[in-house]
């Protein structure tokens, strides 16, 4: 959430880091076929996905809390989101695929990803990956916008929202100067006089 609101690290960078490669080494697993979970099933057989807690160094309680074997797409989204902000994109890709895969049409309904209920809103959370993946960053204090995709740079293709106004972010490399060209579109609502900040240029809507 600090990285979203651009807030920065609100604690050791180093430590956050180390706390995500570990819950992707630990809580990810390619194959659910010997797992055992009493509670719900969100997840099963040869599908893959994140557990919400493990004990990979063993001292697993005898009763442990109640959600920790299952599988929650709210929490994959957001610890993908995360592993993205901290250049772990490989990896938080390798979890949104997972979720994806999971809710592919015939396994589960592709626009309801049940948790608790129904169309839950932790699903919710998917939203992080945009600007995550795009590096957008919105400062409507200092009425600036910013971007800086973190795939597909060579062409890539964004949907942006701020309080005020909406569009599309697109920067492509020109085969013939070999130079970034950024560009943004507003689809609706009002961006005069907002900066842009891309591809090292900068410029005024």
């Amino acid at each position: 959430m600090a990285h979203l609101l651009g807030l920065g690290y609100l604690l050791p960078r180093e430590h956050v880091r180390t706390a995500l490669e570990s819950i992707y080494r630990h809580n990810y697993r390619r194959d659910f076929t010997d797992h055992v979970n009493t509670q719900r099933a969100y997840v099963l057989n040869d599908e893959s996905g994140l557990l919400v807690c493990s004990w990979p160094r063993g001292g697993r309680p005898r009763v442990p809390f109640p959600y920790s074997d299952e599988v929650f797409t709210g929490i994959e989204y957001q610890v993908a989101t995360h592993l993205i902000y901290e250049g772990l994109v490989d990896e938080g890709l390798t979890i949104v695929r997972a979720v994806r895969a999971r809710h592919d049409g015939e396994r589960r309904n592709p626009w309801n990803e049940v948790e608790c209920g129904n169309h839950y809103a932790r699903s919710m959370a998917s939203w992080g990956l945009l600007p995550a993946l795009s590096g957008f960053v919105c400062d409507m204090a200092r009425n600036e916008l910013t971007f800086a995709p973190r795939i597909n740079a060579e062409d890539f293709r964004t949907f942006w929202s701020t309080g005020r106004a909406w569009g599309t972010y697109t920067q492509r490399r020109d085969r013939a100067t070999g130079q970034m060209e950024p560009s943004v579109q507003v689809l609706y609502g009002d961006a005069s006089g907002v900066r842009v900040r891309a591809c090292r240029r900068e410029w005024t809507l």
